[in-house]
């Protein structure tokens, strides 16, 4: 078993009413050499004062703000602090979540000198009920297939790195406003063979579910998030296409027309255009005829802002020769 530093990089913005439970959490690990990094994006409630209650009685805790130079957002906070963390190994968390006692312990034990990153399990969390329940998490050979499908509920919290795997990477996209672990994520595991990852099943942490976070934010139509939406489906359609696999061309074809049909509806062009401009004409190889009537058609729709559904469900059922 190693006894190698590990970095938990939490960042955290007008959290004081749930980062001291995170807190508690990690301070209760069974693996001791750990140091938490806290970046702060700048909060304007009482976040940096509980934060250095904690840092106080424990320095293996340790705080950071964002620096002004930084773009605002997680995802600087989340690259800034790995530069600032010192770990041979590092797990990005969220800041209203909860770590069981062995979260450290058991990613640590599973790892082997081939192996670049552990993927470990955790729990939805229902605090108001205090129910949970497990998230899907299977074995794969094909991790970055089933986790863009979301086969495989894999976020922030469930995988731990070695250093030497990050090092010269692009880390988090700071553009991205919603789906950045995905992003990341679907970035790094396309690259990855099967025997330089391990899944194991321990559930070590509670990802909470309430009416701040990002799931339920997603329900209204966010013009930052469906901007992001659009970049990680459309990458990813790319990457697809270098595997052709049929099945995430598939799934990606339909996520992209669904959202085409979303943004238009909500005048939101800046990602209407995008689909029509960058995604639709790559179909055009797979099937001439069924990618003509969508752009021909798609184009009309831009213009009179109009989104009959008829279309989006005749295009749902388009089928492609992705061989080609």
């Amino acid at each position: 078993m190693t006894n190698g530093l590990v970095s938990i990089i939490i960042p955290t913005y007008n959290r004081a009413h749930l980062i001291e439970a995170t807190l508690k959490s990690i301070l209760l690990q069974t693996y001791q050499n750990w140091e938490c990094i806290v970046v702060d994006d700048v909060s304007i409630d009482e976040t940096e004062s509980i934060v250095h209650s904690y840092s106080n009685k424990d320095n293996r805790i340790k705080f950071f703000k964002r620096p002004q130079s930084l773009q605002k957002g997680a995802n600087s906070c989340r690259n800034y602090g790995f530069q600032m963390s010192s770990g041979e190994y590092i797990n990005w968390f969220d800041s209203d979540d909860v770590i069981l006692e062995n979260f450290i312990e058991n990613k640590v034990n599973a790892l082997t000198p081939d192996i670049h990153f552990i993927i470990g399990n955790g729990y939805f969390w229902y605090p108001e009920t205090n129910t949970k329940r497990v998230l899907n998490l299977a074995d794969t050979d094909n991790l970055y297939v089933d986790f863009v499908m979301w086969k495989l509920q894999i976020i922030t919290n469930s995988v731990l790195f070695k250093r030497n795997f990050l090092k010269d990477k692009e880390l988090f996209n700071p553009n991205m406003k919603r789906g950045q672990e995905a992003e990341f994520f679907s970035r790094l595991f396309f690259e990855c063979t099967s025997n330089q990852f391990k899944i194991i099943q321990s559930a070590d942490f509670l990802y909470r579910q309430h009416d701040e976070s990002k799931s339920t934010k997603n329900k209204v139509y966010n013009k930052g998030y469906k901007e992001s939406s659009f970049y990680y489906l459309f990458e990813n359609f790319k990457r697809s296409e270098q595997i052709q696999s049929a099945e995430l061309l598939n799934f990606l074809y339909n996520k992209l027309i669904k959202l085409f049909f979303s943004s238009n509806e909500h005048f939101h062009d800046e990602v209407s255009k995008s689909i029509l401009n960058q995604f639709l004409p790559r179909l055009l190889k797979y099937n001439r005829i069924k990618a003509s009537e969508i752009i021909i058609l798609g184009r009309v729709m831009l213009m009179m802002k109009k989104s009959p559904y008829f279309l989006r469900n005749r295009w749902l059922k388009f089928k492609f020769n992705w061989n080609e």
